[in-house]
């Protein structure tokens, strides 16, 4: 038969997502301390170009669109973003 209750740590991450779900910020938002990857510090960096030249674009395709092009940045422009 399983327990009736949660472990701590059921309990911890059963809040942190009710709290993302309420527009708050979870533990790992706050400053996990992991370092950006080189795409989303140029994902960061171009999304609202990317918003700006294309009106009504939607959130997945932003997000395509980022991806494409940082596949076109050479490996120099590329390092940019790595360091």
């Amino acid at each position: 038969q399983q327990a009736a209750h949660s472990t701590p740590q059921h309990e911890h991450q059963s809040e942190a997502m009710a709290k993302a779900a309420k527009g708050g910020k979870t533990e790992a938002k706050k400053g996990s301390g992991k370092k950006l990857s080189g795409f989303m510090k140029f994902s960061k960096e171009n999304r609202e170009k990317v918003k700006e030249e294309n009106p009504g674009i939607t959130f997945g395709q932003i997000g395509k669109k980022l991806g494409e092009m940082w596949r076109a940045l050479d490996d120099q422009e590329k390092a940019k973003y790595n360091a």
